[in-house]
């Protein structure tokens, strides 16, 4: 008498149940790291993207209104020096009021990174102004109160100043660069700025040409590009 059949019943092995959760599990884990890269890839192209936005628009405004700085200068005081303060972190100078913040008149004007209001850990790059005082004899202290943020997360403003030399026509190549400006019968031909973000991404260089750098209300020599004047007190 041969044996009874068998028929298997239907349904999953405990084995290939688990093959089928293992298999389930790597595809779910594939599937989160691609969602992840992706979301990571967004948010990179989005930081890329506002902080391209951000050093745009920061040297859009700093190559018209730093241009525009006034070489006036100190009448009362002896060798009538400009009204001017470069050093490597910052720059003070008297520019007027450009359409963009609001209008009318010449300010003292500074470029600087400072802390922000509220948030100390976190630096910007602002601009300080402050309105000219007749009795002022020297570069002001411009007040750190309601500056005018023109980039944040900002970790350094480093500065320099193309001096073109005493005779930029005749040896144009004797121009260098200066960390700071204490020259006063003149204006810097340019202005350097580098500028770095917290976390260390560097910003592109900019140099803003001065589109006034011989000194007013002097003997301008146009050869040597130098401003003539007496010593002595001036009434």
């Amino acid at each position: 008498m041969s044996a009874p059949v068998r028929h298997r019943v239907g349904g999953f092995t405990l084995i290939e149940l688990l093959a089928a959760i293992t298999l389930l599990a790597v595809l779910t884990a594939v599937l989160m790291g691609s969602v992840r890269g992706a979301e990571r890839s967004t948010a990179a192209a989005a930081a890329l993207g506002e902080r391209t936005e951000q050093y745009a628009r920061t040297y859009g405004f700093l190559r018209e209104h730093l241009a525009g700085a006034l070489p006036l200068r100190w009448r009362r005081e002896v060798g009538q020096p400009l009204k001017f303060a470069g050093r490597s972190d910052s720059v003070t100078y008297l520019a007027p009021i450009t359409s963009q913040i609001a209008t009318g008149g010449v300010n003292w004007w500074q470029l600087i990174v400072a802390p922000a209001a509220n948030h100390p850990e976190r630096k910007q790059l602002v601009l300080r102004r402050a309105a000219p005082d007749p009795e002022e004899k020297s570069v002001p202290d411009i007040p750190a109160a309601d500056p005018i943020v023109l980039a944040d997360h900002i970790e350094s403003l480093t500065l320099a100043y193309f001096d073109p030399g005493d005779d930029p026509l005749n040896n144009p190549d004797a121009g260098t660069w200066r960390d700071a400006w204490d020259e006063n019968a003149r204006m810097p031909a340019m202005i350097r700025i580098q500028i770095t973000e917290q976390g260390g991404a560097v910003w592109p260089e900019l140099r803003i040409p001065l589109k006034l750098t011989q000194a007013l209300g002097c003997n301008f020599d146009f050869q040597r590009q130098r401003c003539i004047i007496q010593a002595g007190p001036r009434g």
